[in-house]
């Protein structure tokens, strides 16, 4: 697909909760029986992604739908399958944190099994919707919303994000972004926020990784 400030962006996005859901399916499964502070460690990691997709799709309810809807009447049918696909995640989110929950408690064989299955079920919806957002949605982005309106829904993805997980969402981010990407996403850094990432959220955010990671 032909990259544009549009998709670009979004792609971006999307690589961390793609990477970030096979991780956590990942961790669970290969974790040992009886190993309660890896469970409880990666349940608390659960939480954050389930917190951090929530805030995702929360953005995207508020602020394309409702103009797609508006804008593109012809496109209606693909417009409700993406609001259908976030209600379908809804459901699958609630069955990984309830799961997780039940898992850092025991720690047990059965209880993590559960906890990744539900996180493997997960990435299944995850997968089928972020492929056809960027390869069917986008595109109806960049036609029918302005590039103001585009910027109202980056900037409210970062702005509406708790203080102390501003840092950790910019690392995920530019994670794997190429150096070419890192300028584009950076440069929509308020001044302040690229001086708190060079000297303190770059380490941050690799320490805190190395201690999730570490563990398998």
């Amino acid at each position: 697909m032909h990259s544009t400030t549009y998709t670009r962006e979004m792609m971006m996005i999307h690589r961390v909760f793609r990477r970030e859901a096979a991780h956590l399916h990942r961790f669970v499964r290969a974790t040992a029986p009886g190993n309660l502070d890896r469970a409880r460690q990666l349940s608390r990691y659960g939480r954050e992604y389930i917190a951090g997709l929530h805030h995702h799709h929360a953005t995207e309810d508020a602020l394309i739908w409702p103009l797609l809807h508006e804008r593109a009447r012809l496109h209606h049918e693909l417009v409700d399958r993406m609001e259908m696909q976030h209600e379908a995640l809804d459901v699958t989110l609630t069955a990984v944190e309830e799961r997780l929950s039940a898992w850092e408690l025991t720690a047990e064989a059965t209880d993590r099994d559960a906890a990744a299955d539900s996180v493997e079920e997960h990435l299944r919806v995850l997968l089928e919707h972020i492929d056809d957002e960027e390869q069917l949605v986008m595109p109806m982005v960049e036609q029918y919303l302005t590039g103001e309106e585009w910027e109202r829904v980056g900037r409210a993805g970062m702005e509406n994000l708790p203080k102390e997980k501003v840092l950790v969402a910019l690392g995920a981010i530019l994670e794997e972004a190429d150096d070419e990407e890192r300028r584009f996403f950076l440069a929509k850094v308020p001044l302040a926020g690229r001086v708190l990432w060079r000297l303190v959220g770059r380490r941050q955010y690799a320490r805190q990784m190395a201690l999730l990671r570490d563990g398998n």
